[in-house]
């Protein structure tokens, strides 16, 4: 008698949105986003992604779906829109392709942004850093700054701007209690960044825009600026500081226009030389900044591994738990 496949786990946003209060302990994240990086690093995964733009008043929609594997791992296969109507997450096993997650992917999202984000911060934030600067109270900032908290311990204080007064203002009264320390809501960008020492552009519904978030000269001497999403760096600010990625071929062959990145990088006046992989930070000592007083922008560029390894983290925390449905999507031929 054939052994009957071991059901699908289908996790719902109501399944996983426990995870946006603890980031699962913080480190499981954190430990999957290190893996996916090192791993990418040496040249242990591939991914591939499919992507379907349409024109709408004010900006595009747009549809990506993106597949990462490799030797020894699971697939899977990111169908990620935006704005944000379909965000679901297929995981497969890596050798008998059998399904097994379907998960809704718009809390997962935004732990996997914060995730990635708390690596870089650990890895490249100044020593002893004591302040944020946070542009964005949305949907994704509440991660971020419980997991910039978490990585970095000695911070004291975090200002953050958004358009809508009432917004940041709840935000940073909430946050303020949650991390029990002073954040402050301010009235412009330039308030939110100048003088702080890290810096996270947390604006992701300004990837359709094409104005930077920030003028070069706020930035303080020695800074973290950490780019969650393209067009949202001046070319002033690039040209002084140490650019920092996932991947230098994740920003290459990025779907969307990067700016100020993609048109340098066609035209071959931005180069594979003029960035450094946090993976060589991490692997083999690279050192991001050639001086203490030199900027880091950190770019969150498209690596599709991170996507995988946090869907494999979260299924294997819920697989043996109560939580969620399973069901058998494998037919018998």
């Amino acid at each position: 008698m054939t052994t009957p496949p071991e059901p699908t786990l289908i996790l719902t946003d109501a399944d996983l949105r426990p995870l946006r209060e603890t980031l699962g302990g913080f480190d499981g994240p954190l430990d999957a986003v290190e893996r996916a990086t090192l791993t990418a690093y040496h040249d242990g995964a591939r991914q591939v992604a499919l992507a379907d733009d349409v024109a709408i008043e004010g900006g595009t929609n747009s549809f990506r779906v993106s597949v990462a594997g490799g030797d020894g791992l699971a697939t899977g296969m990111r169908v990620f829109g935006n704005p944000p109507h379909t965000r679901i997450y297929m995981l497969f096993d890596g050798e008998t392709r059998r399904p097994i997650a379907l998960m809704d992917w718009g809390v997962l999202n935004s732990v996997r942004v914060a995730a990635i984000a708390g690596l870089a911060a650990r890895h490249l934030a100044p020593v002893g850093a004591k302040t944020l600067g946070l542009i964005g109270s949305g949907w994704q900032a509440p991660t971020q700054v419980r997991m910039l908290k978490h990585v970095l311990p000695s911070l004291e204080a975090i200002r953050v701007f958004s358009p809508t007064i009432a917004h940041r203002e709840a935000f940073a009264a909430e946050m303020s209690d949650v991390l029990g320390i002073d954040v402050t809501p301010v009235g412009s960008p330039e308030e939110a960044i100048r003088d702080m020492d890290v810096v996270d552009l947390l604006a992701p519904g300004h990837y359709d825009h094409r104005e930077p978030l920030l003028d070069a000269g706020w930035v303080k001497p020695g800074a973290l600026v950490i780019s969650t999403a393209g067009n949202q760096s001046t070319q002033e600010l690039v040209d002084r500081s140490r650019i920092v990625v996932g991947s230098w071929q994740a920003l290459a062959d990025d779907p969307s226009p990067r700016l100020p990145y993609t048109p340098r990088i066609d035209s071959g006046a931005f180069t594979q030389a003029d960035v450094v992989e946090l993976g060589a930070i991490m692997a083999d000592g690279a050192v991001p900044r050639q001086a203490p007083e030199e900027v880091v922008i950190y770019e969150l560029t498209p690596m599709y591994v991170h996507d995988l390894f946090l869907a494999t983290w979260a299924h294997e925390r819920y697989r043996d738990s109560g939580d969620g449905v399973r069901v058998t999507l494998a037919g018998a031929g």
